[in-house]
């Protein structure tokens, strides 16, 4: 089946373009991690890597190999060889060294490696984070958004879901209208993310049963994602597109049910995506009402120019003698 799917999509693949498949490239997809915090360090208990580099700039290339969304990094110098916040003499530095004397290794990872690359960001309140001025936090998506329900995939990205259920056009603007965060419906043509946010679903089913009883919270069957047919502009039928204009050819990855999508007219009529809680995806008309998900983008280099300024919120050190 495989075979026959990959002979008949060849002839097609070599009459379209990479250039009007609008796949995405590596200039494109080229990742910055964000000075969000100084003097402060996020809890690496689950991180991914745990190194010791020469330069940030290592540390966020080993990031960017794992997929972490965040990291720490302490720089060094003479400026930045101890911990500020732990008085060399003080009581608590005392009971710091009894305390580090029982900890292996990876049980203290700020002493012994320079860079911790972790799975996800922190939110808005900052809970995980450790006053240590050796260390600097970055993090993909900068200052976080003020949204405060979303849902982080390790190594995959920041995800809203919207349960109240709307057509796939205002699903679409809901995403990328608002004004709490840069969005879009949510990029799908992956194995991790199809499955993480099938699995999303999974656990929000579970969860509305058992902890929700005496409230009357639907079941999500289907959610919107963005992947599309346009009978308009696609160059065929197997070009369906995300929210960045990028075809499904451009991908390997297919997660479709049986008997999506349809064909001809068929297809005509359900040119929407919606993923299941079993990990696949059903081609539906786009007037219906649905759960959506949304994607959190990571920050731009260029709004992170325009709003360069530190977090200041909540634990937030006052005062980083880094000079």
């Amino acid at each position: 089946m495989i075979t026959t799917i990959t002979i008949l999509l060849l002839p097609l693949l070599a009459s379209l373009s990479r250039g009007s498949l609008n796949c995405p490239t590596e200039a494109a997809i080229s990742l910055q991690f964000h000075l969000v915090r100084e003097c402060q360090r996020a809890s690496a208990d689950d991180a991914l890597a745990l190194e010791s580099t020469s330069s940030l700039e290592e540390c966020a290339e080993l990031a960017r190999e794992l997929h972490g969304l965040a990291l720490n990094y302490a720089p060094g110098g003479p400026t930045r060889s101890r911990n500020r916040f732990i008085q060399p003499n003080s009581g608590s530095s005392a009971r710091h060294k009894a305390l580090r004397s029982q900890l292996t290794v990876f049980e203290q990872p700020a002493e012994f490696f320079n860079c911790h690359v972790l799975q996800c960001p922190q939110n808005n309140t900052f809970g995980g984070m450790v006053n240590d001025s050796r260390f600097d936090y970055y993090s993909l998506y900068g200052r976080p958004t003020t949204v405060r329900n979303y849902s982080c995939v390790p190594q995959v990205g920041l995800f809203l879901v919207y349960t109240n259920p709307s057509s796939y056009l205002n699903a679409s603007l809901a995403c990328s209208n608002s004004s709490e965060f840069d969005g879009s419906l949510v990029h799908i043509a992956s194995e991790s993310r199809t499955r993480a946010l099938s699995q999303w679903m999974l656990d929000f089913n579970r969860n509305t049963r058992t902890v929700l009883e005496a409230e009357s919270m639907p079941d999500i069957f289907l959610a919107y994602v963005g992947l599309s047919y346009n009978r308009t502009t696609s160059q065929s039928l197997h070009d369906f597109r995300n929210a960045q204009h990028e075809s499904l050819m451009c991908f390997l990855y297919r997660a479709w049910d049986v008997g999506h999508p349809g064909l001809g007219q068929q297809q005509a009529n359900a040119s929407c995506v919606a993923l299941t809680p079993q990990g696949t995806w059903h081609a539906i008309s786009c007037e219906r009402e649905l759960p959506f998900i949304c994607e959190i983008f990571t920050a731009s280099a260029r709004s992170w120019r325009r709003e360069a300024e530190l977090d200041t919120g909540p634990n937030a050190v006052a005062e980083c003698r880094n000079g």
